[in-house]
């Protein structure tokens, strides 16, 4: 009778499934009602001790909460998130820039390019007495592009000139290289992307109207390439215990090599990828993981942020205050307001609104604040002398404005994910 062999038995691989549930964060698996206590489902390492006996899984289905995803799609191509709501505006006359921003919103960009006088009156470059805005953007009149007289291709170009009668600039845009936040944001994605601005031509001083305007040399709309792309063009749902066994082979130089599923469409949930069955993907487990960390990245590899900013309106009791003075041609000193010093830091933006007896040249609105006293504050606003707005009956409010907060985890997403697994083979 032959003996009992000491050699191991290898059994046949079994087959379970991974379920991954964003809202399992939560202990109970509801998010708090109070979004100071919320949390971000971006990037989430989820404990999973059975991992360690997982040798491959296969990618089943991803399910998303498609409301968040309406924050980066092509019909919300401004983004605060994603910083493509900033852009510098260049005074060539002077070698100055000025970022311009635009205001939290799911604005999209022909909304953006018809309020952009303001959000430039706004900024450092400020307003003037001598119109209602320092600069005319306009989209161009016809299909014609500006840049081609001849032919005549689909599309939308914008226009911008500088309309101040005193001192005029030349003017034009360039993208940012830091973000107000502090973030290198010179490789993505922004909003002199997005207008077609690579090759415009700047406006040109003193010259107002078609003949001295500046010109972008791509549609923003219409089958140009800015109208094609949003924040972001799709979404990387990746994980580094999670590997390929040959990378992706892609046409984007930025794009992950070791995606899980990757979402696109026009509000970003559509998954691209194949899922369970001979065609779908397959991702080695790493041995020995008892942790599964799930991140979302956009197309340049970039984390999608964590917290949205959502607008907060000022509570309280609105300011006012008496008097305005332009002491100098490039500014003017609104006056007594109280604890103005303390209401509107320097960098901030303020509302400010006639009440009674509005002098001439003044232009209410939304303007930078570039100093405060105790019970002044100073704006941008470019006179033609010294003193031309001098009043001391004159009365207003002054409110910030533009305020946001990113508390909370106020736009999702939520998801769902669902891997088949082999188990690692074993012995016995």
């Amino acid at each position: 009778m032959a003996q009992p062999s000491n050699t191991a038995i290898q059994y046949a691989p079994t087959t379970s499934f991974v379920f991954l549930n964003s809202l399992d964060r939560y202990s109970n698996g509801v998010a708090p009602p109070a979004a100071s206590n919320q949390t971000t489902c971006s990037d989430i390492t989820y404990s999973t001790p059975g991992l360690s006996n997982i040798s491959t899984v296969q990618l089943s289905g991803i399910t998303l909460s498609s409301l968040w995803w309406n924050q980066t799609g092509a019909t919300a191509s401004v983004s605060p998130a994603f910083y493509t709501n900033l852009i510098n505006l260049v005074d060539y006359t002077s070698g100055s820039n000025y970022l311009i921003t635009v205001p939290y919103g799911l604005g999209n960009i022909g909304s953006v390019i018809s309020n952009m006088a303001k959000y430039v009156q706004a900024s450092g470059f400020g307003g003037t007495a001598n119109g209602t805005a320092p600069i005319v953007v306009a989209t161009s009149s016809t299909s014609t592009a500006l840049y081609d007289p001849i032919n005549t291709p689909a599309g939308t170009w914008i226009t911008w000139y500088d309309t101040r009668t005193t001192s005029p600039k030349s003017l034009g845009w360039s993208r940012v290289t830091t973000a107000p936040d502090g973030t290198n944001i010179a490789n993505r994605r922004q909003l002199f992307d997005l207008l077609g601005l690579a090759g415009h031509v700047p406006s040109l001083a003193g010259v107002a109207g078609v003949q001295g305007a500046g010109y972008s040399t791509v549609s923003w709309s219409g089958g140009g390439v800015a109208s094609t792309v949003g924040a972001i063009r799709y979404i990387d749902v990746i994980s580094p215990q999670l590997t390929q066994f040959a990378p992706d082979v892609n046409s984007c130089a930025t794009a992950s090599s070791n995606s899980i599923a990757r979402l696109t469409g026009a509000v970003l949930t559509t998954q691209s990828f194949q899922t369970s069955g001979s065609s779908g993907k397959v991702l080695r487990v790493a041995p020995g993981a008892t942790s599964l960390r799930i991140q979302l990245i956009d197309d340049q590899q970039n984390p999608i942020p964590t917290n949205f900013p959502v607008p907060v309106p000022y509570v309280g009791t609105i300011p006012t205050g008496t008097g305005a003075t332009s002491t100098t041609l490039s500014n003017l000193t609104l006056s007594g307001i109280a604890n103005a010093n303390t209401t509107f830091p320097a960098g901030t933006q303020v509302n400010i609104l006639t009440l009674t007896n509005a002098p001439t040249g003044w232009n209410p609105g939304v303007y930078q604040v570039q100093s405060s006293t105790s019970n002044t504050v100073v704006i941008p606003y470019t006179t033609s002398n010294a003193n031309q707005i001098n009043s001391s009956n004159f009365t207003f409010s002054i409110a910030p404005c533009w305020l946001t907060s990113t508390a909370g985890n106020q736009n999702g997403p939520e998801y769902t994910l669902t891997f088949t697994a082999i188990g690692r083979t074993s012995t016995g």
